[in-house]
């Protein structure tokens, strides 16, 4: 979830027309919505860089919902993110500092500050109403510390021995 669903990072009133020129190119006039909240990052991504006409066509229905390739892409692009960061804090300890804080703030920095930008997936930062930015700082930082939670959870589970005892005021670290 992040914190898309209690902190929406993009509203339907921002428009970003120049995301929109290729949305002429593919819809018909009656069609075409030019807001932020349709023109996110992974529908802009698939649109443009991947050459899939329609993102919000549906790629599989499960108990009645329709899920389409923006969703499935959003949903790709965490695991790949989340195993990954797990690979380097496996390599590189001091990534997690802060219980995986420094690497949302590392993230939401480079991808979505920096790379989104350059690859013409959002507006530029001097574009971006201030509820985004927040929204997605929250989002990352809330993300990586479960990912840290959880990558820490199992390296313990893993590593220990099956049978040895645990102290009780070790299962509270």
């Amino acid at each position: 979830m992040g914190a898309e669903v209690p902190l929406a990072p993009r509203s339907p009133m921002d428009m970003w027309q120049a995301g929109c020129v290729n949305e002429h190119l593919i819809r018909a006039a009656g069609q075409i919505d030019c807001s932020r909240n349709f023109l996110n990052p992974p529908y802009v991504f698939l649109r443009d860089w991947l050459h899939i006409a329609d993102p919000n066509s549906v790629v599989y229905t499960f108990a009645g919902h329709a899920f389409n390739w923006v969703g499935v892409t959003h949903i790709l692009f965490s695991i790949v993110f989340g195993v990954g960061y797990c690979v380097v804090v496996e390599v590189f300890p001091k990534f997690k500092l802060w219980q995986g804080l420094l690497a949302g703030a590392l993230a939401q920095f480079f991808v979505h500050m920096v790379t989104f930008p350059l690859m013409n997936l959002t507006p530029s930062l001097l574009d971006l109403p201030a509820y985004e930015w927040i929204s997605e700082i929250v989002g990352h930082l809330i993300w990586f510390w479960s990912i840290e939670i959880i990558r820490r959870d199992l390296r313990n589970r893993w590593t220990r021995e099956p049978d040895a005892e645990v102290p009780l005021e070790a299962k509270f670290r």
